[in-house]
Formats: C-alpha cells, structure tokens, sequence
C-alpha cells in the first residue's frame, strides 16, 4: 500500500476533524436555539416612558429569576401599531414576544387577527379580574377572554385654573351640569377676557371624551355609527354653544395646546389623568394655581366620568417564551411595587390595590395641596365600559370634520347625520 505523505495526512486529519465539527455543529446549533428558547428572555415593544417602568420592574423579576433577561425596544405607538399588522400579515415575522398596545385598538386587532394573540384567560389571568375595573376589563376582552394584560388609564378630569376661577367670582363647586360650566364661562370670559376651554382643533379628544361619558363609543355594540344619536347630538351642541359664546378656544396640534395652558389662555382643560405630568413639566411657572374636578354632566343624572388613553400588553402567538412573557407581565401588572414605580413614572395605573398606596393620598404642592392622585383613582370605577372598533379611525376622520363644521356655525344635526352617512359609505 502507498504511503501517505505527511501533507495529505495532515489535510485528510483536517478534513475528517472539520466534518465531525460540522456534524456535532448542527447538533449543537439546535440545542444551542433550545437553550435560547428557555434561557429566559424576553423581548417587548413598549413607548418611551414605559420604558424605564419596565427595565427597572425586569430587575425585580430577575432576583427571583437569576438567568432573566429583558430586552425592551422603544419606539412610538404609531410605529408599534404599523410593524405589528405587518408581523401579523407575514405570520408572524418580526414580532415580539410581547408588546405594549393602545388600547382603543385592541378590539380591531383580536377581530381581524384571530389566533394571533395568546389568550390570557385560558392562561389563568381571570383570577386578577376582581382587581382592575370593569371599563379596562372591556377593553381587552375578545368573545368573552382576557387577550391583553390591563395596564396605564387616563381617568379623565376637568383641569381649572383656581386663579381665574377666584378672580371672576367662580365657585368651582357649583358646576354640577354643562349648562352650569358655560354660564361660568360667561362670567370668567367677562371678568378676565380668558376662554372656558382650549382644544387641539386637529384631533377629536374633547368630543370623543363627551361621547365617552355618555357611555359610547364611535359605534354601539351592534356595529352601528352612533353619529347622529342623542349623546352625539349633546356634545356637539356643547361644543357649538361654547363656540357661539365665545368660550372656546382651538389650536393647531398639541403643541400649541400646551402652549394655551402655559400662557394662560384658557380656564378650563379636558384631559387624562397624565396631564399631572404634563402641566409640571411643561408649565412650571402656573404652580398652586390649578385644580382638578370631575366632568359636568348632561343633565342632573349625567356621568362625571370618562377616560382618555389608556394601554396594555399583549403576547404574540408565535413567541417562543409564551409561559415565560406571561409569568413576567402578569407579575409587572399585579405587583404593588411595580405599579408604584409605574406611577412614579408618570403612568396611571388600573390596578386596584395600589390606590391605597401612599403615593395616592399625597397633597400635590403643584395643585395647591389638593390630592389629585386621590381624585382620579376615586373616578376609576365610574368610568362607562366602551366599545371599541377596528372602524373607530375611519368614524374618528369624520367627526373631527363635523367638529368643525359645528364651531363655525353650521347645524349640528346635519351636520352629524352628513359625517354618519360618509362614515357608512367608506366602510361599504
């Protein structure tokens, strides 16, 4: 037999070892995704200030779960909603494990992507219903289960500027209705030349807060364009009365609506529990001078409640971690200290026990003293349930035409009924 020569030897060694490597390679590579898939980490989509809230709540997470990893990826809601219905269209590519989503587009994401959302309920998230209020609950249920973990809220309240309110010889108490708040619009408007209410003309908060407070959304629970109905036809008249009297004040884009309250353009303002933060940070030089007080209401037994805002987490299907994603965000929206860190952040939470928390009861040197927090957690249970769409955009774009339609004059039922009917023939 003919000798190998040292060089072939060594090459056929090499060639051997190398296969052998690639061999035990692939091997290895599997288990190496196996480890992956159960090293325990996880990775979520979540907006900025929720960011920090999570990062810090993975590191009480992880004292009981050493090999824990969390990796949040910022981004803004618009593009958290885009990438989202891409993964979804693609089956799944791309996406997360979890992902913080806002909740008014809940209802048409779980309709129009059956399956791709875990279901909560079936995991055992019933057993923390009891302890979020019934408006949050609606939002994330899916044919009767749970398919979002509840989070943050916007309880909603009247913000008014004390100040003004003394000077023109306003009781703040003796606003019970809306017929109430324009006839002390009237006299702020004399006494100070200041208007009732400021609004980002470009959106439709104010009139998607009034609608709320009557208990609608854009649609009933039958699918039905309710612009046009009663409590459509109350908060636009609302809105055309404030006009009419010279109260009312729109501005273009948020921005500038900031700007309304930091140069002390308006009384009064409609907003979400959050505007604490954005009135602290953004207009510091207004400190002591504002207050809190629930909505008016339509008539004597009208809701003073509504809520503006509001997200919550959901699990993809296709996630490797699913038992994983839901150990860790059901310990972050039911943990006392988490939802305390949460609102430390600025965040409002829906979990009930923490209102007992101390944070809550805490005077707020920027409101005077008064106990805001206080306030709005007691708005929490008040709040009427809503009812969602996948169509809520489109009935959205018309009434923020039909908003301006009525402030400068034109009448409210035609133009209601003109917004319905352009509503009908676009989702055709």
């Amino acid at each position: 037999m003919k000798k190998l020569s040292p060089l072939f030897s060594f090459l056929l060694l090499a060639i051997l070892l190398l296969g052998g490597c690639s061999s035990g390679s692939s091997g290895s590579s599997e288990e190496g995704k196996g480890e992956d898939a159960s090293s325990e980490e996880l990775t979520i989509w979540a907006t900025n200030i929720n960011v920090p809230v999570l990062e810090k709540a993975g590191e009480l997470y992880k004292e009981e779960h050493p090999d824990f990893k969390l990796k949040v990826v910022e981004m803004n809601n618009t593009d958290i909603d885009q990438k989202l219905k891409i993964g979804l269209q693609a089956g799944g590519e791309g996406l997360p494990d979890a992902m913080l989503n806002v909740d008014d587009g809940l209802s048409g994401l779980f309709s129009k992507f059956p399956d791709s959302f875990v279901n909560l309920s079936e995991k055992g998230f019933d057993e923390h219903k009891d302890q979020f209020p019934e408006y949050k609950l609606g939002s994330v249920t899916h044919d009767g289960s749970i398919y979002a973990f509840p989070f943050d809220a916007g309880p909603v309240g009247l913000f008014y500027r004390k100040d003004l309110f003394e000077e023109a010889g306003v009781d703040a108490n003796s606003i019970k209705t809306w017929d109430d708040y324009i006839e002390a619009g009237k006299k702020i408007k004399e006494k100070t030349g200041v208007s009732m209410l400021s609004y980002d003309a470009n959106e439709s908060t104010v009139y998607t807060i009034l609608l709320s407070q009557q208990g609608l959304g854009y649609f009933d629970n039958d699918g039905n364009v309710v612009l046009g109905s009663e409590e459509s036809v109350n908060a636009s008249t609302l809105m055309k009365d404030l006009a009419n009297n010279d109260l009312l004040l729109g501005t273009n884009g948020w921005s500038p609506w900031v700007a309304s309250l930091a140069d002390g353009q308006t009384a009064t303002a409609m907003a979400g529990a959050w505007l604490i933060g954005t009135l602290q940070q953004q207009v510091p030089d207004s400190a002591g001078n504002w207050g809190a007080m629930a909505l008016p209401t339509f008539g004597e037994d009208g809701a003073g409640a509504a809520n503006q805002g509001g997200s919550s987490f959901t699990i993809t299907s296709n996630s490797p971690n699913v038992d994983l994603a839901y150990d860790f965000l059901e310990f972050f929206t039911t943990s006392f200290e988490v939802q305390e860190l949460a609102m430390e952040g600025g965040l409002f939470p829906t979990y009930a026990p923490v209102y007992e928390s101390e944070l809550f009861s805490q005077p707020l040197e920027y409101f005077g003293g008064q106990k805001a927090w206080e306030f709005f957690a007691g708005q929490m249970e008040k709040i009427p349930t809503i009812n969602y769409t996948e169509n809520d955009v489109v009935a959205r774009e018309e009434a923020i035409k039909s908003q301006a339609e009525v402030v400068n004059g034109s009448e409210v039922k035609k133009s209601l009924e003109g917004a319905k009917q352009r509503v009908e023939t676009r989702l055709q």
